[in-house]
């Protein structure tokens, strides 16, 4: 008896020396509450024992007491299958066995069979006591890809593994894009815990990173694909930033963008308007689908105009205004003002001062107008302030005469103007 015990710790031993895996010991206890021999007659077992986990090799070496104090031994190996795990295993207590233990948490059911060929069945529970020191985590299993949508939550399942099981009660923390790293918690007894990060609203890619045990140890990099949410909300433009009143008009939708509510832009979408409508206007507004052109009636004032629309996108509709500039049409001009004031002399200069011009329409507005230049001696004159100076002679009163150039659009027209100095 005494020479299996010292064979068994011996092993035992020998095992930590090879491994270096101290922090592998554990004690730990098994209650069979549903325990029968081939007859059928239920037995209650205790078994408190100290064990060794290698780490490296499935390997699992266990020594320990069971009822009334009896010596107990047991070597293991296991396997993995999910949350469930297969651990065949060699037993001494009055004489070798051989049997399988099939684990789920902290549940098991157990088949012995002994040299006699005597059959053992049983349901139990095992409860960790002591586990000295923390699991070393090899690697980190979960995704290598997600995809998610902006605002929604991302829920992650990692699970830390040593070389041949999991590793339980381990600090995991994660960072996003190498930024801060944040705390997640300690992995559960199958070695799992769950990432919740934060709703992310900006779509592109994300690098996820995993560290385990401290900051410093990276153990896996997942990539986060965050995609735009639904369609909310569409952006275009014309080809003309203004059109001219008295002309139908000719407007292209161009530079369509499609956006969700966080303002990511979404780059596969299918559109269709559905309608225009000019708004506190009863004038009639045409689409064309074929080349994507909105043609508006004649306006006969200029300013800045509500067009509305209504569109299906990805099968959602959508309205929104579009503001639509109609300045005066050029065909239209009825008068032009230019007033040029003399200022006084400045040695041998004299000043002058422009008033901006002001077109007059047919429709009796007026606009001032900004592009315009005065030649003097059919050379152009610097204008700073809507002040400038061309030179005098000595003789008065004498006439000067302007040649203002004044562009409206596509009209231009030069207008001479004459004033007399008499000192």
């Amino acid at each position: 008896m005494a020479k299996k015990i010292l064979i068994l710790l011996s092993v035992l031993f020998m095992s930590i020396f090879a491994f270096g895996k101290l922090h592998n010991i554990y004690i730990g206890y098994n209650y069979d509450f549903l325990y029968y021999n081939q007859s059928f007659k239920s037995i209650n077992g205790h078994y408190l024992y100290i064990g060794y986990n290698s780490g490296n090799i499935p390997l699992k070496i266990q020594l320990g007491t069971q009822n009334n104090l009896q010596f107990s031994g047991l070597i293991s190996t296991f396997a993995k299958l999910g949350k469930f795990s297969l651990e065949p295993y060699l037993k001494y207590n009055n004489d070798f066995s051989i049997g399988i233990m099939i684990n789920y948490s902290n549940f098991y059911f157990n088949y012995t069979l002994n040299k006699n060929n005597n059959q053992i069945f049983g349901v139990g529970l095992n409860i960790p006591v002591i586990k000295f020191g923390k699991d070393i985590v090899s690697y980190i299993e979960s995704p290598d890809y997600i995809y998610n949508i902006a605002g929604e939550k991302v829920n992650i399942r990692l699970t830390a593994k040593t070389q041949n099981d999991v590793a339980e009660n381990v600090d995991i923390f994660y960072s996003i894009n190498n930024k801060d790293i944040v705390y997640i918690g300690k992995t559960n007894q199958f070695g799992e815990i769950y990432l919740k990060l934060p709703k992310i609203h900006e779509s592109g890619k994300y690098k996820i990173n995993i560290y385990a045990g401290n900051k410093a140890k990276k153990m896996k990099t997942i990539i986060l694909k965050v995609q735009p949410a639904k369609v909310t909300n569409i952006s275009f433009d014309f080809d003309k930033k203004s059109i001219f009143t008295d002309n139908q008009n000719i407007l292209h939708i161009r530079n369509i963008k499609v956006y969700d509510k966080f303002s990511n832009e979404i780059k596969n979408y299918e559109i269709k308007f559905i309608k225009f409508k000019v708004l506190g206007d009863s004038k009639e507004v045409k689409y064309s689908y074929l080349d994507n052109t909105v043609i508006l009636e004649p306006f006969g004032e200029s300013g800045s105009y509500d067009l509305y629309y209504e569109v299906n996108v990805n099968g959602k509709y959508i309205n929104g205004i579009k503001k639509i500039v109609v300045k005066n049409n050029p065909k239209n001009i009825s008068d032009i003002k230019i007033d040029i004031e003399y200022l006084g002399r400045e040695k041998s200069s004299g000043l002058f001062k422009i008033k901006i011009p002001e077109i007059y329409f047919l429709n009796s507005e007026k606009e001032y107008i900004n592009s315009f230049f005065v030649y003097y001696n059919n050379k152009k004159v610097d204008i700073k302030n809507n002040i400038f100076k061309v030179p005098l002679n000595e003789n008065f009163p004498q006439n000067i005469i302007f040649k203002v150039d004044i562009n409206y659009y596509n009209y231009s027209k030069t207008i001479k103007k004459v004033l007399t100095i008499t000192n």
